[in-house]
Order: structure tokens, then sequence, then C-alpha cells
């Protein structure tokens, strides 16, 4: 039976936060249902973030070896973090274009995956429906860019941005709701931004579910580069994420002892942190 409580794990290091996680996990796998988690990771800021390179040496093997996607390839279709830096550090409007008519195409080509589009993809180019009183008309909607608009009016104006238009949809009914057995994509629902009095932007992430060992490693990485790019197109410190995921697993297909280099890395680098 499921217990009430819920597990709440907070680290600056994102290796250790993940670790924490992935063993929690693995401790708690052969009980009926897992305990919802909290994943908070701080001591970040605009230009890095604090890994073990022990820790992602050995996970970025085991995926390699069990076919899995590595920690970058799952971190960039949250946030495309090499191309935006190699690209000059575009702003919105300009990152959107060369992602839409560069960077998306070759992802499509490469993996049959990304088919159905990437996180970043519904962030930008969020295609939708709303009633008018000509009729129900569809459009697309680049969601960074109007929390951008928004920061930048209500600040200019005096005012302190309302919180709860500060979010990004992932997950879209119409697409999504179809029925399939497993869905793969997208597991990212939607994400909130909060800021505190020290001019501090806090990313908020949720999971209904969440692969520690496949995925969720690249996940945080990738969240960690969104909020840094969302903090510096608002022209605020990025402090902190938080991943709130509903039922962590293992991840698909995966034995405990194939994972069993990995774990023994990371209780011993995760141990008194």
């Amino acid at each position: 039976m499921r217990s009430n409580a819920v597990v709440t794990i907070s680290d600056g290091n994102l290796s250790h936060a993940w670790g924490h996680g992935f063993l929690r996990a693995l401790d708690c796998a052969r009980r009926p249902g897992f305990l919802p988690f909290v994943i908070s990771i701080s001591s970040l800021d605009n230009d890095s973030i604090q890994e073990d390179p022990a820790i992602r040496s050995v996970l970025d093997t085991t995926l390699k070896q069990l076919g899995k996607y590595s920690c970058d390839e799952s971190a960039m279709v949250i946030f495309p973090r090499s191309f935006w830096t190699t690209q000059g550090r575009p702003h919105i409007d300009q990152l959107t274009n060369l992602y839409m008519t560069k960077y998306l195409p070759r992802l499509r080509a490469r993996d049959r995956a990304n088919s159905r589009g990437t996180y970043f993809e519904r962030m930008i180019n969020f295609q939708g429906a709303k009633r008018t009183k000509y009729g129900i008309q569809t459009g697309v909607k680049n969601q960074l860019r109007h929390i951008v608009e928004i920061w930048d009016r209500d600040r200019q104006k005096g005012r302190r941005p309302r919180r709860s238009a500060l979010q990004v949809s992932c997950f879209d009914p119409v697409k999504d709701h179809n029925g399939a057995a497993l869905g793969g994509f997208p597991c990212l629902q939607q994400l909130s931004i909060d800021y505190d009095d020290s001019d501090g932007i806090i990313l908020n992430a949720y999971y209904p579910t969440q692969y520690m060992f496949d995925r969720a490693y690249g996940n945080y990485l990738g969240l960690c580069h969104l909020g840094q790019f969302i903090a510096t197109e608002l022209n605020q410190r990025f402090v902190r994420l938080n991943g709130f995921i509903g039922s962590p697993e293992i991840g698909r297909a995966i034995s405990r002892r194939a994972l069993g280099a990995l774990e023994d890395i990371v209780r011993q680098r995760t141990q008194g942190s």
C-alpha cells in the first residue's frame, strides 16, 4: 500500500540529487507502489551546473551499453544548449527561427523517436485552438516568447509578474490522448516559472511518471540548461530547479544486475551528501 509520505531530495549537485532519487527508486523497485518524488537542485547560476564526473561517466557508459540515449541526448530535446551556444546565444525570436528551420529537421531525420516533436518545439511552437466570435480558430503559440514579453511589460510598469501566467505546457490532449499503451512522449507535462525577492528564477517541472535510469539525469540537465536560458532572457539569475515526479520508475526492461556498477559508484559518491 502506498504511503502518504512524499520523498524530498535537495542537493546543490545535479549528480548527487539524481543519485539519491535513483537509489530510492532501486530500493523501492519491488514494492507495490513508488512514493512520489520532489527533487530540488540548487547552487545554480547562469553559466555552470555542479556535477560529479565519476557518476556522470559511469551513467553514460551504462546507458550506451544498454542501448539508451546519453544524458546529453536526453537533455537536448528539452533545450538545445550546444546549438544555442554555437549560434552565438541568440535571443528567443532568432533561436526559434533557427531551431525550427535548421535544428529540428535534423533531429527528426536522425531519429524516428522525434517524429512527434520535442519538448522544446512544444515550448516555442505549441499548436492549439481557441473559441472566438468567428468560431474555433487554430494557431501557434511561442510560450517562451510570451513569458519574456509579459515579464518585460510588467517590470517596465513596476509590477511583479503574475506567477500563474508564467507557465509552459508540453502535454497536448489532442495529440497525446491517443489510447497508446506506452506513449514515450511527452513524459514532461508542464513547466512553471517562479521568482524570489532577490531576482532569482526558479523552474518547476511536472512529471506524472519518469524513468530514473533511462532519462531522469538527462531530463534534469536539459531543464537546468532551459532555466539558464530563461534567466538570461529575463536578465535574472537561475537559482533552483524543482522536479515533481508522481510515479518514478527505474526504466524500461532494465534488470538491477545490469545497473550494478552504476549503483556501486552512486552509493559511494553520495554517501554523506
